[in-house]
């Protein structure tokens, strides 16, 4: 009798981002209803799937767009447009001068209003992740120090120490303003941006803002620091990534959706 003795070699694959997103999906028109319950399920998915754990901490790929513009647009929607058919929004992955564009169809012929989204996700904050990455947990107050480069190798430092309250604030106001500033005119330089423009900044408030006594902070720092800078946009906001806070300036009511 001769017998014979099988073998399976198990052959481990790397990790595929586009079996969690695509650009198919990120590009997709939706309701702001729609897209909420869009991204509400992607990032379930995304927190079941230990493989993607880098790419979506560190905003690797198509999980940057997801993170720093899908995700935010589908807060400012929600909050804008909470419950209307007749918003359709439709991010943009082209480098243009918008990342999205929202269609009102309650108008004859339908307007569109374009919007452009920054967040304060820095080099700061990238280090974090990184370091949480490593290690699996990390201050999220206290701002990392790095040493050496990426061919080489970072290390990286983050202190489990404590912070004062008032100094983490005053540094997260001071990001937002940043972005603005980013965003604002400049001088002999072609202008990127319109009226026909809406600019979304995304702060991360999980956790520690307080929007019964922050957000009037909030308003008062963007009221002496950004509203008197050069921006040529219809609207100017401030999007929590929580959801809990928005902060809106309406600079051009014509291009109100809002209503």
């Amino acid at each position: 009798m001769v017998s014979a003795q099988v073998s399976f070699i198990v052959i481990e694959m790397p990790f595929d981002p586009d079996s969690l997103i695509t650009a198919q999906e990120l590009m997709a028109p939706r309701s702001p209803t729609e897209l909420a319950r869009w991204v509400e399920n992607k990032c379930r998915l995304f927190a079941s799937c230990a493989e993607a754990k880098e790419w979506v901490l560190l905003h690797v790929g198509l999980f940057k767009k997801f993170y720093e513009e899908v995700y935010p647009l589908s807060l400012f929607a929600t909050h804008l447009y909470a419950g209307r058919s007749d918003i359709e929004c439709v991010p943009n992955l082209d480098n243009r001068d918008f990342d999205a564009i929202l269609i009102d169809y309650s108008k004859i012929p339908p307007s569109e209003v374009k919007v452009e989204i920054t967040t304060t996700f820095d080099r700061d904050e990238h280090l974090r992740m990184e370091y949480f990455v490593q290690h699996g947990e990390v201050n999220v107050f206290v701002k990392p120090l790095a040493s050496g480069t990426k061919k080489s190798g970072h290390q990286i430092r983050v202190e489990n120490e404590a912070i004062n309250r008032t100094d983490h604030l005053e540094r997260t106001f001071s990001l937002i303003g940043s972005r603005f500033e980013e965003k604002s005119i400049r001088p002999n330089e072609p202008q990127k941006y319109g009226r026909g423009h809406v600019l979304i900044v995304a702060f991360d408030d999980w956790g520690w803002f307080e929007p019964t006594q922050d957000i009037p902070a909030l308003k008062g720092f963007l009221e002496k620091h950004v509203l008197t800078m050069p921006l040529n946009f219809a609207g100017l906001y401030v999007v929590g990534l929580s959801g809990e806070t928005f902060v809106s300036f309406e600079l051009n009511k014509i291009q109100d959706l809002s209503t």
